[in-house]
């Protein structure tokens, strides 16, 4: 693939020192080598990379400049949570609760709904809590005979099948005793 340059191989190496990001650096790697070297074999090979990759970005350079090579906007919607909402939920989650172990998925997503106006699935609330560093764990009550007061009240609050969300280096003893 032949360099069209838009900009001198001094303004591309310059960009390549200055770049941060990995994935666009490599990108400015292969089209300083683009000015040296004419086969995208060649480059992709001293790249580590395919010819296809190197062919792609030398024509995107070709089309835009320096510009083309950064990453394009991706598709999807927008997060119905920010950070800060999120940080807030995780707070209130942290928070000791009276009489449980954990959180169940519904709970998580009454309190979404009530708090911050915004409706999640259950699926969703699932793979957001994964993402806040949540273990799914099914809690088993500690033997009766091992502290028969505590020992009852815990079985009768944990149902037979009941799943709850824990934060993840939190232990289920600690949790029991709350």
């Amino acid at each position: 693939m032949k360099l069209i340059p838009k900009n001198s191989y001094e303004e591309v190496k310059s960009a390549y020192d200055l770049e941060q990001n990995g994935r666009i650096k490599q990108r400015l790697h292969i089209v300083l080598k683009a000015f040296k070297m004419k086969s995208s074999y060649k480059i992709a090979e001293q790249v580590n990379t395919s010819h296809t990759k190197v062919q792609r970005w030398i024509k995107r350079f070709n089309k835009k400049g320096i510009s083309g090579l950064k990453d394009k906007p991706r598709p999807g919607s927008p997060a119905k949570l920010s950070k800060a909402q999120i940080i807030e939920l995780d707070a209130e989650l942290c928070r000791d609760k009276e009489f449980s172990v954990g959180w169940r998925t519904l709970e998580v997503k009454d309190m979404i709904s009530k708090y911050f106006n915004v409706n999640y699935t259950p699926f969703h609330i699932r793979r957001l809590l994964k993402k806040m560093n949540y273990s799914r764990v099914k809690p088993r009550p500690s033997h009766v005979s091992k502290k028969p007061i505590e020992g009852k009240e815990t079985a009768r609050q944990i149902k037979k099948n009941s799943l709850v969300w824990i934060k993840n280096g939190q232990s289920l003893q600690k949790m029991n005793l709350a």
